[in-house]
């Protein structure tokens, strides 16, 4: 509609500039016209006067030969002769006057013809007037179904652009919906494949739970003897571990962090895939078995540190996500998670029994939790650097843990500075004597009561691969060994500074290894899911 009334409003001023164009040139017409009656009119005066001056003259000129036909009768010769001189100038003027009369007369003429073809142009323009007014009636008259049809055109146009609109639409829709019923389909079958894990995890659960009670109704059933399975206990010299015992994955991803229980019956292990495995441990007949007894889940990030307590009642993981989490031993079930650091959790650590737990964070914090209290924290130290260079992923397990924690004002007794960045620390059974791993590549043993280096520990091909490597003593702080780059596993003798053996059987990084307190089997993992227990028989 807008578009009919803008072409209406065209058509209209179009007219309205033609008339004013036409009138414009009418009024120039008639001023032309004008001009010319004028002129006319002068030339008629003109000519008048002129007749009256000539009348005047043949006045004069008779008057002048009635004085010379006098002055001849008297005799005057020289008079007749000035007379015949003036008569003969006022022929000559006279002559002038004709010939200007014949001029005016011709220009009166010319003038004639232009007022006359002027008429004509004006009748002429006149008559186009008319036909002009009368086309405007016409083009009136039909203007009405002209822009009844030109609104037609307008309509059917946009039906077509609205059709064609219309078809992209629902193209756009079908493809669409043909997605959506892909993506409900993918969905329904990954529903339907995680509900066949979950279902056949419970049906390994419940096959698992109806061995362990068939298991246990068949013990109940033979008589009490005693157990074939010898109970290890710890020995006071550690032994250099020289072959493979097991081999096996024990994650989904790598394996940070390893730990043997106090009783040696047990280990544990955390993962970057955010669980915590927990292992069984025995020996019969001088071969070792390792079965998992369940994953411990609910850490949100990659678990970076695992600890038991001395009863062997829980187990602690820390976790990238900023928290801590204990879990039974037995149950499995998750009984404490303790959040309130701003960083990653890298080491935690049971202190001294199980109701109280210390944690350090790259926040540069140490806090202590009592788990009696609802898992609250009851202590918090704040360094204003970092000991050791950057050491927090174990210092707080070790140092503060077990040797400086009396929260006195000033909890750093001695500083020590190395030439590289810590990744960990172990502190040997006597707390006397500290093992440093750094990423120079060099392990350093440091005698805590005269504050200085006893030993640097080196090794051609040894390279600490990461900023969480980590390096622990033997039961009997006689070895210590930590893994390397390259996947092999030094073993040094902290008293003597030498190189007592190198383990070669893992193909990535090794980044943690723990000793078996009876010290003849240790475990260590790696960046490709493997856990390797060594032993030296």
């Amino acid at each position: 509609m807008e578009t009919t009334m803008g072409w209406k409003q065209c058509i209209l001023r179009q007219l309205r500039e033609r008339n004013a164009l036409q009138c414009d040139f009418y009024k120039e017409i008639i001023q032309l016209h004008n001009k010319l009656t004028l002129s006319v009119d002068n030339v008629k005066a003109q000519n008048v006067q002129l007749q009256i001056e000539v009348a005047k003259l043949k006045d004069d000129n008779f008057k002048l030969q009635v004085q010379v036909e006098t002055g001849s009768g008297k005799g005057g010769g020289e008079k007749s002769a000035a007379m015949e001189q003036k008569v003969y100038k006022l022929q000559e003027e006279l002559t002038d006057l004709h010939r200007t009369k014949g001029e005016n007369a011709q220009q009166i003429i010319d003038v004639t013809k232009k007022l006359q073809a002027k008429e004509k142009e004006l009748d002429s323009a006149k008559d186009n007037v008319l036909r002009l007014m009368e086309g405007s009636t016409d083009s009136i008259v039909h203007r009405k179904s002209y822009s009844e049809l030109l609104i037609i055109l307008i309509i059917r146009d946009e039906q077509q652009a609205l059709q064609l609109a219309y078809t992209g639409l629902e193209a756009k829709l079908r493809k669409v919906q043909e997605e959506f019923d892909d993506l409900l389909k993918r969905w329904l079958e990954l529903k339907a494949l995680d509900a066949n894990i979950v279902n056949n995890s419970n049906d390994k659960f419940l096959e698992e739970q109806k061995k362990k009670l068939q298991l246990t109704l068949d013990e109940a059933v033979k008589p009490v003897v005693t157990s074939p399975c010898p109970v290890i206990t710890p020995i006071s010299v550690s032994c250099v571990p020289t072959k493979v015992l097991r081999k096996f994955d024990a994650h989904e991803n790598d394996v940070t962090a390893i730990c043997c229980s106090p009783s040696g019956k047990k280990f544990a292990t955390g993962g970057a895939d955010r669980k915590v495995n927990l292992w069984e441990f025995s020996i019969r007949d001088a071969s070792s078995s390792s079965q998992k007894l369940a994953s411990l889940m609910g850490s949100n990030a990659g678990v970076t540190s695992v600890d038991f307590d001395v009863q062997e009642h829980f187990v602690l993981g820390a976790s990238s996500d900023f928290a801590m989490r204990v879990w039974g031993v037995q149950d499995h079930r998750l009984k404490h998670a303790l959040t309130g650091h701003s960083g990653k959790v890298l080491a935690a650590k049971f202190l001294g029994d199980a109701n109280k737990v210390v944690s350090g964070s790259h926040d540069r914090t140490l806090k202590i939790w009592d788990l009696r209290s609802r898992a609250s924290c009851c202590g918090c130290l704040y360094l204003k650097r970092m000991v050791l260079y950057k050491c927090w992923e174990s210092v707080i397990n070790l140092i503060y843990a077990h040797h400086i924690m009396n929260m006195s004002p000033d909890p750093i007794v001695n500083e020590l500075f190395l030439h590289g960045k810590v990744t960990s620390l172990d502190l040997s059974n006597e707390r006397t004597q500290l093992l440093v791993c750094s990423r120079d590549d060099t392990l350093k043993v440091i005698d805590l009561r005269m504050n200085q280096v006893m030993q640097t520990l080196c090794a051609d091909g040894f390279h600490v691969g990461f900023d969480f490597t980590r390096a622990v003593f033997s039961p009997d702080s006689t070895f210590a060994v930590c893994g390397s780059s390259d996947g092999s596993i030094f073993i040094w003798n902290s008293q003597t500074n030498k190189l007592e053996k190198t383990l070669k059987e893992h193909n990535s990084a090794v980044i943690s290894v723990s000793w078996h307190p009876g010290g003849q089997y240790m475990f260590s993992c790696d960046t490709r899911k493997k856990v390797i227990i060594w032993s030296d028989i």
